[in-house]
């Protein structure tokens, strides 16, 4: 028998501890005590152009990793297998997905404060909004975890 409240609540310490971080990382930069703000100011327009085309495909493309990644994971991965074995790989996916979007979100701030340019927060926001869709409750565990989903 699986404890879907178990699995939820573990996925949830996860998106908690990555939250903790990312607002660690807001009020550490606003104080001034991690000293990225206006960190590469002083580069070309052609280079600050370059990054900011970088980060829009990198924040887009994991995005898109890590809702439909988990999508495809779930539907080849996980229900390859049966048992405890499937609570555990439901759990990994689903932490490994929080931590991208996670790691999104940080790329974001780092932009934001690095080019003190606004999009940084605009990709920050996109990746929060979508981390969202990543803390099932414990019925939404049952319903991935025992019924196959549409490819």
């Amino acid at each position: 028998m699986t404890d879907y409240k178990k699995i939820s609540r573990n996925i949830r310490i996860i998106y908690a501890a990555i939250m903790a971080a990312v607002a660690t990382m807001v009020v550490l930069s606003e104080s001034n005590v991690l000293p990225v703000e206006g960190l590469l100011l002083g580069m070309s327009p052609d280079a600050k152009y370059i990054i900011e085309v970088a980060m829009l495909f990198t924040v887009g493309l994991g995005i898109l990793a890590a809702l439909k990644g988990f999508n495809w994971c779930l539907i080849h991965k996980v229900h390859a297998v049966e048992g405890d074995r499937k609570a555990y790989l439901y759990v990994a996916f689903s932490n490994a997905r929080v931590c991208l979007l996670g790691s999104l979100m940080i790329l974001g701030l780092v932009f934001y404060y690095g080019l003190l340019e606004n999009w940084g927060i605009y990709y920050t926001l996109a990746a929060l909004v979508a981390s969202l869709f990543c803390l099932p409750s414990a019925e939404g565990v049952k319903i991935e975890l025992e019924s196959k989903p549409q490819s």
